[in-house]
């Protein structure tokens, strides 16, 4: 298992290596396309790797913006709650992740709180307190888009509508109050299948 994965454009690899050394001489070990490891491996040892690494580092520009792959593995970290994220270019990340912050490595870069931040997630597995304040709502929306948490919603929605059928047939409730529950789910599952959307929506680019 590795300390660091780092996600990033293959058209940044050039720009990319030197994040990487610096990393490894502070003593992490590092995931990227020039490891071994990743280069001999298959697509699914790569996720493996992914899902394993202690932290994830998405490494943000304007060729990343496109990244399909960047965009997956920045939703996969962040659901993990390792995810932190640098910028190479002026320009923030793109939506949702433009709402984290982003260490800017554009010109002298922001090494020193960018370690502190990397040191915390990778040797304690939790990111920086103010990462998750100025989210706002991208936890939420993130969290909703996610597979295991739709499951739950559409299994909790299933229940309370037989639930509710089922006080109407046995006169607990009326036929009006059982067109006001019906309303209610059906709303809870337009906003979880719009958050759906929203979060595939924001990964569909272009691969890079």
């Amino acid at each position: 298992m590795a300390d660091i994965f780092i996600a990033y454009s293959r058209l940044d690899q050039e720009r990319v290596k030197p994040l990487a050394e610096r990393l490894i001489s502070l003593g992490y070990s590092v995931l990227w396309d020039k490891s071994e490891r990743l280069r001999q491996g298959s697509v699914d040892e790569r996720a493996q790797e992914l899902e394993a690494a202690s932290a994830v580092l998405c490494v943000w520009s304007l060729n990343g913006a496109d990244s399909s792959r960047l965009h997956a593995c920045a939703a996969h970290a962040f659901d993990a709650g390792k995810m932190i994220q640098v910028k190479l270019d002026s320009p923030p990340p793109p939506v949702p992740f433009d709402a984290a912050p982003a260490f800017d490595m554009s010109g002298a870069g922001e090494w020193g709180n960018f370690e502190q931040a990397l040191s915390q997630l990778v040797r304690h597995g939790e990111n920086a307190p103010s990462e998750r304040t100025r989210l706002g709502l991208m936890p939420v929306m993130t969290a909703a888009g996610s597979p295991r948490l739709v499951t739950i919603a559409a299994v909790a929605a299933l229940t309370a509508y037989a639930g509710a059928l089922g006080a109407s047939f046995n006169g607990i409730m009326t036929a009006d109050q059982l067109q006001i529950a019906l309303v209610g789910m059906l709303g809870v599952a337009g906003a979880c299948a719009g958050l759906s959307a929203y979060r595939f929506r924001s990964i569909a680019r272009a691969d890079a």
